[in-house]
């Protein structure tokens, strides 16, 4: 499930980093023509990858890593808010750091961290 996870957020963070280069750069795509549509586009996408493929990062397993996802988390979406209501390319940049931090912090810690059911190997001692 973990490879899942990371394919779909990857799909959507090189999705929004193609949003995030074309609008800053002056381009529109179809309907996305500013930071509020970049911003909506985001949460949009963010929401379904959680319905498909994420988990709560408040419930059942507590860890520093599930502390630091949920406060990027909560201030990803609240900056996003903020970037609809306001449509400013600065705010969007925030939103925009704010999904690779999440991303890149998701897809090292599921390549790092030892599997939630994986066996440890104990040595059997003499």
């Amino acid at each position: 499930m973990r490879v899942v996870r990371d394919v779909i957020a990857t799909l959507i963070m090189a999705t929004m980093a193609v949003l995030y280069v074309n609008i800053a750069g002056g381009a529109t795509v179809a309907f996305i023509a500013d930071a509020r549509g970049v911003a909506a586009t985001g949460l949009v996408l963010g929401l379904v990858a959680c319905a498909v493929a994420g988990e709560s990062v408040t419930v059942s397993k507590p860890g520093p890593w599930r502390t630091i996802a949920g406060f990027l988390v909560t201030a990803l979406v609240t900056v996003g808010i903020v970037t609809v209501i306001t449509n400013s390319l600065g705010v969007l940049a925030a939103f925009m750091a704010l999904f690779v931090v999440l991303w890149a912090g998701s897809t090292l810690r599921h390549v790092f961290a030892p599997r939630s059911g994986a066996r440890r190997r104990v040595p059997l001692s003499p």
